[in-house]
């Protein structure tokens, strides 16, 4: 699912500073966890009700989206396969 995300300059490129899930606007206040894979970047991050997200961007396209959800439990909420 295609994202809008605001990011913020770092020593890897742009790490997510907020993103947008429909109408709801969600800081990130934190980056858990970034890879690589296959050329597109991925960040685990948690936002301030503790739910934890797993963003992916294409550096190629500039594109974000969301790969995946979690509770602040880190048990899977929703997956979204592309």
């Amino acid at each position: 699912m295609k994202i809008c995300v605001l990011s913020r300059a770092s020593r890897g490129g742009y790490d997510p500073s907020v993103f947008h899930l429909g109408q709801r606007r969600l800081p990130v206040v934190a980056v858990l966890k970034q890879w690589t894979d296959a050329g597109q970047r991925y960040f685990d991050v948690r936002v301030e009700d503790g739910r934890h997200f797993v963003l992916r961007h294409d550096p190629a396209t500039g594109v974000w989206e969301l790969a995946a959800a979690y509770s602040g439990r880190k048990v899977p909420a929703a997956v979204v396969r592309l």
